[in-house]
């Protein structure tokens, strides 16, 4: 488990007044409960006289409860792999674990906390006693399984929106047919926090969780009020923060323009601006999948595969989900650089990059029902290298490797500007490998009398000399004269996806899944950790993605109707993409989006939740032809206005360009937006 140093949690802080909740719970009907375990008193409320008194059906908030008891009753196993059954809320496997107890067991187990067994309702007051109990247990060994559980619901599962930047929540979601429950705590490691909420509708990981990670982060002060639990912080110029920025400290909106030193784009989402030490500091936060899309720019420009660049985006995907926070103790997610992922946000997409993000949008890879550890590299040597995190990563050979110039290097120094780049003194002027991995990687060196590890010698000429200098630790090393020759092979750490290989998979004709596969056994391509997958279904005119082709398939002969109606309309055409997703929670990941109404458009290509309204497909509907048939640059209003407009939906913006239209006509302000007519505003 991620710990925090002690600067970082001075840096974020703790919330000198406590959270006001009933103007974050604005609109919604239910309770919360806000308690300082530190103190021992509640220091927040929304709708205290309900939480005491309305009663309401637990659901799955029970299931830590029910685990605790099976512990102490001695049945349990690590085999039994609860923690991960937990974050997922297995009902199954609870159900089997409740069979498996004496009644008595249960009765016994459940009274440790306060709770009555065989009680089927009680209050979120009553709730809140008993979560008190049980993370004031959160240092008990023999319950751990209880509280890993908890802490990956949150990190990966079902209560995943409330997680926070900087600060480690644990939590647990409930839904039934009349509440949406949350209970977690924070921080996992000190629970300092503890909070409860029910809602009258809705779910507890899609409405619960993400009230909750609000919360938190006006707790800890991660984020300011526009926190958005479904983006990803990057933080750009990491390696070097540019001496001259066109732009002040503070913050400013998306599509920003930013001229740092001799760089140039427009800020990826909103962008916050620090000053510090004579650098600008710049952190941006981008949706999950457009921050796929910048990784593939930068990692995997140069593929010419499509389906390697498939394999690329579910690997560079779960990568971020698995490895989110690594630059936590700076503040941020992940920097630009290949210390995580090489990150390129371009003014102008590549189309085939971007292809490739869309058709495996929200696929991960998963082992055992967490993302893997998709780890990649440039080029293997011929060999892979074993992770320690991961015991599917094995040393073995890559059967796809081909020896080629391109996976050749040398490099050629002068001992004593190795020396003094590395600040050693030269005891001797030898440099050899004194041992090596059964891939044939040093793995100890002998540099100038010094004893050093390759890893970590190969990591300092490069933070030093430049990384282009030893790209691999399979190498031969001779001297000439008062010179050293690296004679090497491979590019990268040997784990995990070599990318030339991938591209050689797939020019011979293998697929995506084909590629994950050979280089990540018994891992499988999901949605979910359940192994939910996309189908294609087709009509004439529109492909449509879903998880449920079954279910979903009625709606191509509607959206066949809406697209003649809406290109009608409008005197435009286009052939979209629709991908309805299984979840509203799998939606929100993706788009960020919370309001269940609305869906997402991209060009083309249409994001929906489950169960889609008509109204709902129609409107992206008309955003598709709209975005599909023009070059110009307009703002927010006018993109969304014209839609709304021109399908009679009421709204400030719909209203002003209903106006337009009404003034100057509908060809006018349609060629206005082709951009082959000059604005009339």
């Amino acid at each position: 488990m991620r710990k925090l140093s002690l600067l970082v949690l001075l840096a974020s802080g703790l919330s000198a007044a406590p959270v006001e909740l009933k103007s974050i719970f604005s609109g919604r009907s239910g309770a919360a409960l806000l308690f300082d375990l530190k103190e021992n008193t509640l220091i927040s409320t929304w709708n205290d006289r309900r939480a005491k008194t309305t009663v309401l059906q637990p659901g799955s908030v029970l299931k830590p409860f029910t685990l605790a008891a099976y512990i102490e009753a001695g049945l349990y196993k690590k085999s039994l792999k609860a923690p991960e059954a937990l974050a997922y809320s297995s009902n199954e496997y609870f159900e089997k674990l409740a069979a498996r107890m004496e009644p008595a067991d249960l009765e016994r187990g459940y009274a440790r906390f306060g709770l009555n067994y065989r009680a089927p309702t009680l209050t979120l007051a009553a709730l809140l006693e008993a979560t008190k109990r049980l993370v004031a247990r959160h240092h008990e060994e023999r319950l751990r399984p209880v509280f890993e559980g908890l802490e990956e619901a949150v990190s990966y599962g079902t209560a995943r929106l409330a997680g926070i930047p900087l600060t480690r929540v644990a939590g647990k979601t409930g839904t039934t047919s009349s509440s949406a429950l949350f209970f977690g705590y924070a921080p996992a490691d000190k629970p300092r926090y503890l909070l409860l909420i029910h809602l009258d509708s809705g779910s507890g990981g899609g409405d619960a969780a993400p009230f909750a990670a609000k919360i938190f982060a006006k707790l800890f002060k991660t984020a300011s009020s526009e926190f958005d639990s479904q983006s990803i912080s990057v933080r750009l110029f990491w390696q070097n923060p540019p001496a001259s920025l066109n732009l002040k400290p503070g913050k400013y909106p998306a599509g920003t323009r930013i001229e740092a030193n001799t760089s140039q784009l427009n800020a990826p989402g909103p962008l916050t601006v620090e000053l510090k030490n004579n650098a600008y500091l710049l952190t941006t936060q981008v949706p999950l999948e457009n921050y796929v899309s910048a990784v593939l720019h930068g990692e995997a420009g140069g593929f010419v595969h499509q389906e390697s660049r498939k394999a690329m985006a579910i690997a560079a995907r779960t990568y971020a989900v698995r490895f989110r926070s690594r630059h936590s103790e700076e503040g941020f997610d992940f920097c630009d650089t290949t210390h995580c992922q090489d990150a390129r946000f371009l003014l102008n997409e590549r189309k085939e990059l971007r292809d490739a993000v869309e058709a495996t949008s929200a696929e991960l890879l998963w082992h055992q029902g967490k993302p893997a550890a998709t780890y990649y590299h440039a080029d293997s040597g011929g060999w892979l290298e074993a992770a320690s995190d991961a015991p599917y990563l094995s040393q073995r050979k890559d059967n796809w490797w081909q020896d080629s110039p391109e996976s050749r290097w040398t490099w050629t120094v002068k001992l004593t500007e190795l020396a003094q780049a590395l600040n050693l003194t030269l005891i001797t002027r030898n440099f050899r490998v004194s041992s090596r991995e059964v891939s044939g990687r040093a793995r100890g060196l002998d540099v100038f009398g010094h004893p050093a590890e390759a890893a970590a010698f190969r990591m300092l000429v490069g933070r030093t000399l430049g990384w282009d200098k030893m790209p691999s630790r399979m190498f031969e090393v001779t001297r000439s004269g008062q010179q050293l020759v690296f004679l090497g092979k491979g590019k990268g750490h040997g784990i995990g996806l070599p990318q030339s290989s991938a591209e050689r998979m797939a020019a011979s004709g293998k697929t995506h899944s084909e590629i994950l596969s050979e280089y990540f056994p018994g891992t499988k391509i999901g949605i979910t950790a359940s192994g939910l997958s996309w189908s294609s279904v087709r009509s004439t005119r529109i492909s449509l993605f879903t998880t449920n082709a079954a279910k979903d398939k009625a709606l191509l002969a509607l959206a066949e109707k809406e697209l003649l109606v809406l290109e009608g309309l409008t005197r435009l055409k286009v052939d979209p993409s629709i991908r309805i997703y299984p979840s509203r929670e799998a939606f929100r990941d993706v788009t960020g989006i919370l309001d269940p109404v609305h869906g997402a458009t991209r060009g083309r290509q249409i994001q929906l939740p489950p169960n889609p309204a008509i109204a709902t497909l129609r409107h992206e509907m008309l955003h598709a032809i709209l975005e599909s048939n023009t070059n110009a640059t307009h703002p927010d209003w006018f993109r969304e206005g014209l839609v709304q407009a021109l399908l009679n939906e009421k709204s400030v913006a719909g209203t002003r360009v209903a106006a337009l239209i009404q003034r100057d006509g509908k060809a006018k302000i349609l060629a206005v937006w082709a951009g082959s007519e000059s604005m009339p505003w």
